[in-house]
């Protein structure tokens, strides 16, 4: 199981590491992206505004391309050449961000890390950024030249294929040696209302808790504080420390909002794994009767 930790970097620390002399590069990451039901179009508010020399990562571009399924990640090959079209160096300090504050900014820094790339912050996060009215680039975007990222590391611990996750929740005794944790809304968990895919059956998988991860955001979306965090986890989820976790969403982003809450309070020292294909393979692959409608 994966214990690889998402760093929490403040509006005011990003400023300070600008500033701190370092023989890496410091690059953010526009990391953002919305649901297909949202208008915004991410790629063109990157050109119009972004933190200055920031590059942008896709994440409708750089995934498993022979896949059916939405997010799911990318080769090692893919990976490597995606992010030498970036521009990117396998040891620049990458501050990721997205326009929301924390939504899809906390997968593309997990994917980072998944394949190997140490120096890897969470900008906590854009709308604070900009209260403190730091310089922002409007220019138009100028296109890097490539680089040579080579990784030759995939962190196999921290995703969970189909054929695992179907072999623990369809055990009674096994589903028993971890914490599932849902990021999805309540009524999406619980079968009462609609997927945002047409024709995928809503529910959730045995075993499962519902943690829609609005719970675990505040104002501007920025993550909770270390004990409104731990009252969560311990009170009112009552989750055990020393199970193993498995996050899991919609498509596997907004999965990565729970893991990075689970570390940001030390909440990962059995391991925490994401869940790749999340509900949107899991509803299209799991038979019936290991979709579960109703309340936990």
């Amino acid at each position: 199981m994966s214990k690889r930790s998402i760093q929490l970097l403040s509006p005011l620390s990003y400023r300070g590491l600008l500033s701190a002399r370092s023989t890496s590069r410091v690059i953010p990451i526009d990391g953002s992206w919305y649901m297909p039901n949202n208008p915004r179009n991410p790629k063109l508010e990157f050109q119009t505004e972004r933190l200055p020399n920031s590059k942008f990562f896709d994440l409708d571009g750089v995934k498993d391309d022979q896949s059916s399924y939405p997010h799911m990640l990318p080769s090692l090959e893919q990976f490597n050449t995606a992010m030498s079209q970036l521009g990117l160096r396998k040891d620049d300090k990458l501050i990721i961000y997205d326009r929301v504050g924390n939504f899809s900014a906390p997968r593309v820094a997990w994917t980072f890390q998944t394949f190997g790339h140490d120096n890897v912050y969470l900008l906590n996060n854009f709308p604070s950024y900009q209260t403190f009215a730091y310089p922002m680039e409007t220019k138009e975007y100028q296109h890097p030249e490539p680089t040579e990222y080579k990784s030759t590391e995939f962190d196999s611990d921290a995703v969970l294929s189909f054929e695992q996750f179907i072999d623990i929740v369809s055990d009674s005794a096994k589903r028993q040696e971890y914490n599932i944790l849902d990021a999805r809304s309540y009524g999406r968990f619980t079968g009462e209302d609609p997927e945002p895919r047409a024709g995928l059956s809503s529910g959730h998988a045995p075993g499962a808790k519902s943690l829609p991860f609005s719970k675990v955001l505040g104002l501007n979306n920025l993550f909770l504080d270390k004990p409104s965090l731990q009252t969560l986890i311990h009170d009112q989820l009552k989750l055990d420390q020393d199970k193993r976790t498995i996050v899991m969403c919609g498509t596997g982003v907004t999965a990565c909002i729970l893991k990075t809450a689970l570390d940001s309070v030390g909440f990962n020292k059995a391991g925490i794994q994401v869940y790749d294909g999340s509900w949107t393979e899991y509803a299209q692959r799991a038979g019936e009767d290991l979709i579960v409608k109703g309340k936990e």
